[in-house]
Order: structure tokens, then C-alpha cells, then sequence
């Protein structure tokens, strides 16, 4: 009888794996792009947070100078400095820690924004759907401000790279020579000009290393003119593409973490002021808590606003209230004179039928600004009524929009901030806010138009008749720079409070 040789199941020998430990393949072309992103985010933080440091940005700031000044010494004792040619070894560490960081972070960034790019366009991400973020007003702006990041690292390298070079060729000519002179000129020539530079896009490295990496480069150049609210939909105009699409996800949690009989968008414009107001410190830790298991179920509350980690939480949230803020002031303004007049409880604001405020910036940076007009109708009926918009020598000159107002009877009395038992202003700013109407309108003047310039608001009912007319005074300028490095410190102080820890609960 033949011997049988075959092998059973159980006796069966393993093969290796020919790619042996650690050298597993992934092939699902998402999922190595998803490793890729996280990868790119974690480098994109790390060296973001090293080079926006203060005392590497301080570094980056003189080591030009640094540079500088040992040329001007070659070039005024060369036979001394000659003689230490042996210190150009020292050289090579400081001036690569000044530009390294800057420029990993900025391609991490860069890449890790185009994966992601990929990833929303596939559907790589949690909510699995597929969305064309590249064609969204915003992201072209987005891509040119990394681009301009990508451009001053490399001039930065160029002009670092030039002023060592020069030095370290200075060491290889006869000291005092034409070639050593003329070298150390270049070095020292361009050390100043790298120092101005660094000065100049100072700025630019603090934004690096931020947990929402294109924010601060997006401008809500499209938005509605006609807003639900201020503080939402304010805060949603000043969003990116990509955050907005998480930002949507978190109201949606929002809503389904509501008690039972609340108003969606009244609870988050509640929500919302209530954030805003502690972060004026006009209502403490313990209030805000309270006021939240008003109206949010108690088991939610840590998922929504008190998880460290989450996109939106607590102090994220009150960033981005800064953040829209540090954008449009002015609409803040509105916000603030409003919770004034409820708390004064003047006759002339409570007995009155209209109520109409207008705010404007006192300088418009390029001949352009942000006019904002808040209407509410304080009778006991639906009205129709019509904004006309008066703007001498702008583009256009004359704006009319008709609306049909909601009742929305105003207090009798005077209301207290926060109130236990009673409506407060914490109650009534969200329901003034959703009953009337907020106009976001963009002012803009001619090319050849410069200095004070006056614009008129004037709310007329169906009939044509003048309900009200308010004029403001505003100062057109032309130029842009000191402005713009105004809102950039804004922005960064909003960014410190996103950074904070939330309050711990009770």
C-alpha cells in the first residue's frame, strides 16, 4: 500500500510574509491617505507651534543682523577677524534653527491641505460623504495665502543662505582683498535685507501650528445679505469651506442634544451670547453652566461643549465669536447696544413702534466696509416696511430693500442680565434677534474717492412714509497696511482664547 505523504490541515507549514513585520500593506488608496493626512497634521502642529515660538521668532528676527555685523567687522578689521576663521563652524546650527521650522511647518500645511482636499473629495472622511471643496468661494484665497508662505520661506532661505555663503567665501580669499571686501559687502547687504523681511512676515509665522489651519486665511468675501441672526450666521460667514462642513455636523449634534420645546436657532444664538458674554466676563463659569442645563440635556453637555479635544467646544467656540469679531466689530456693536437698551428699559425704546440700529467701521480700509442695519417691528402685527441705503459717490449710490417684519413686542420693563425665575436679557436677545431682520450690506466707494464720506439709513413703511432716517460719518482710505496688521492681532488674540483650558465643571 502507497504511503500517503500529503499533508494534513493541522500539520500544514505557515508560509512567511515576504514583506516581512511591519511592512504590511494597505490597500484601500483612502486609508493610506488618511494615515498620510494625520501624519502631516501632527508634523504641521508640532513645527508650527516650535516656529511661531517667541523666542525663535525673536531668533529669526536678528540672526540677519548677527550676520550682518560680523561682515561690517571683517570688512573694518580683516586682519583680526582673519584669524578666527575657525568660528565660521559655529555658524551653520543658528541660521538653519532660524528658517527649518518655519519651512516644515508651511509644507506640512501645505500638503496635509491638499490631502485633505482629496479626502473630502472622495469621501474619506467620518461622514463618509463626497464634497468639491476646490470649487467653494474662499479656498482659492486659502491656497494663495500658503503660497505666499511657501514664497517668503524661500526668499527667506535665499537671502539667509546668500548672506552665509558670502561669509564662508570671505574665509577662502586673502584677507583685506577686493574679493574678501566685496563678499563681505554682499553678506552684510543682504543680512539687513533678511532682517526687514523676517520683520515683515513676523505675522505670518504666528498663524502657523493653529488646530484650524486655514481660518485665518479665509475672508467671507460671499455671504448672505439678509442674516437669521448675528451671532451664528456671523460666525458661519467667517468660517473656511472645510470648518464650515464641521461646523454643520456639530449644530446638527446640537439640535439632537436639545430638551424637548426649544427653538433650534433661538438655543444656539443662546448659546452663542451666552459664550460671548463670558468671554467679557460679564457672567461667570457657574452661570453659564447653569443656563446651559437650561436647555441642553444634561448627558449631552460634555459631547457638545465640554470635551478639550472636539473642534467646538467651550473656548473654541468663544475663538471663533473672536475671530468673527476681530473681522467685523462694528456688528458687535449692535449686539452690545441692543442688550443695553434692554436693560435700561428706556420709554423711548420700549414704547416706541420700530426699532432700527445701524453700525459702521470708523475707517474703510481700500475704499470698501461692511454696513450693518438690525429692524425689528414692536407691534403686535406683521408689518411691511422698506430700507433705503444712501451712499454719495459710491457704487452703487442708492440700495432699497423691502421686507415683511414679524411682531415682536418689546419688554415693558426693564430686564436684569440673568434672572432665575423671571425672562432676562438672556431670554430676549435671541428672540429679538430671530423676529427681526439683520442687513449685511458691502459698502464701496469710486477709485478716485478719499476722506470723510456720510451714508444715510432710512426705514420708510408701505406707504412711503419716514419712519426713521439715521446718518453716519465714516473715513475712506485708500490704504491697507497698518489696518490689515491691526486685524491680524485681533485675529491672534482670538486664537489665545481657542487655546485656553475650558472651565472645569462643579
Amino acid at each position: 500500500m502507497a504511503r500517503n505523504n500529503r499533508k494534513t490541515p493541522d500539520s500544514a507549514l505557515e508560509l512567511p510574509d515576504p514583506y516581512g513585520h511591519g511592512f504590511e500593506r494597505i490597500e484601500d488608496p483612502l486609508e493610506k491617505t488618511r494615515i498620510q493626512w494625520n501624519h502631516l497634521e501632527t508634523r504641521r502642529k508640532l513645527f508650527g507651534n516650535i516656529a511661531r515660538n517667541w523666542m525663535l521668532i525673536y531668533w529669526r528676527s536678528i540672526v540677519g543682523l548677527l550676520l550682518s555685523f560680523t561682515a561690517m567687522l571683517g570688512i573694518l578689521f580683516p586682519e583680526q577677524i582673519s584669524e578666527k576663521n575657525w568660528l565660521i563652524i559655529l555658524f551653520p546650527l543658528p541660521v538653519l534653527l532660524a528658517v527649518i521650522p518655519n519651512i516644515i511647518a508651511v509644507e506640512s500645511a501645505w500638503h496635509a491641505m491638499q490631502a485633505k482636499l482629496s479626502l473630502r473629495e472622495q469621501g474619506g472622511l467620518t461622514d463618509g460623504v463626497r464634497h468639491t471643496l476646490r470649487v467653494q468661494p474662499g479656498i482659492d484665497r486659502i491656497i494663495d495665502g500658503l503660497r505666499d508662505h511657501r514664497r517668503s520661506n524661500l526668499i527667506s532661505t535665499v537671502l539667509v543662505s546668500i548672506a552665509f555663503s558670502m561669509i564662508l567665501l570671505a574665509t577662502a580669499t586673502k584677507a583685506g582683498s577686493v574679493a574678501w571686501n566685496l563678499a563681505l559687502l554682499v553678506s552684510a547687504s543682504t543680512g539687513f535685507i533678511y532682517t526687514f523681511h523676517a520683520q515683515y512676515t513676523n505675522l505670518n509665522v504666528k498663524q502657523l501650528g493653529d488646530r484650524f489651519p486655514n481660518l485665518v486665511f479665509h475672508a467671507p468675501t460671499h455671504h448672505q445679505t439678509q442674516l437669521g441672526s448675528i451671532l451664528s450666521d456671523l460666525l458661519s460667514a467667517h468660517l473656511d469651506p472645510d470648518l464650515a462642513l464641521e461646523w454643520n455636523n456639530w449644530k446638527s449634534n446640537l439640535h439632537d442634544s436639545l430638551m424637548p420645546g426649544n427653538d433650534q436657532k433661538q438655543a444656539l444664538e443662546r448659546l452663542l451670547y451666552l459664550l460671548y458674554l463670558h468671554d467679557l466676563e460679564e457672567v461667570s463659569d457657574a452661570d453659564v453652566r447653569k443656563e446651559f442645563s437650561t436647555f441642553i440635556i444634561k448627558g449631552k453637555l460634555k459631547s457638545i461643549l465640554y470635551d478639550q479635544d472636539s473642534d467646538f467646544n467651550w473656548r473654541t467656540l468663544q475663538r471663533l465669536i473672536s475671530h468673527a469679531k476681530a473681522w467685523q466689530p462694528s456688528a458687535f456693536n449692535l449686539l452690545d447696544r441692543l442688550q443695553i437698551d434692554l436693560l435700561s428699559g428706556k420709554p423711548e425704546i420700549s414704547r416706541a413702534k420700530w426699532r432700527m440700529d445701524v453700525a459702521l467701521d470708523d475707517l474703510c480700509v481700500g475704499g470698501a466696509t461692511n454696513l450693518f442695519i438690525v429692524l425689528n417691528n414692536q407691534t403686535f402685527e406683521k408689518r411691511n416696511v422698506t430700507v433705503e441705503v444712501l451712499v454719495p459717490n459710491g457704487e452703487p449710490e442708492t440700495r432699497t430693500h423691502r421686507f415683511e417684519l414679524d411682531a415682536c413686542p418689546p419688554p415693558r420693563n426693564a430686564l436684569r442680565l440673568s434672572a432665575t425665575n423671571d425672562e432676562d436679557c438672556l431670554d430676549w436677545i435671541p428672540r429679538y434677534l430671530h423676529k427681526g431682520v439683520v442687513l449685511w450690506m458691502n459698502i464701496a466707494w469710486n477709485r478716485d474717492f478719499y476722506g470723510q464720506s456720510n451714508i444715510q439709513v432710512v426705514l420708510r413703511d408701505e406707504s412711503g412714509i419716514v419712519l426713521e432716517s439715521k446718518v453716519l460719518t465714516t473715513e475712506v482710505s485708500r490704504k491697507t497696511s497698518n489696518a490689515l496688521r491691526k486685524r491680524m492681532l485681533r485675529l491672534e488674540r482670538a486664537r489665545e482664547i481657542g487655546e485656553m483650558d475650558i472651565p472645569l465643571t462643579s
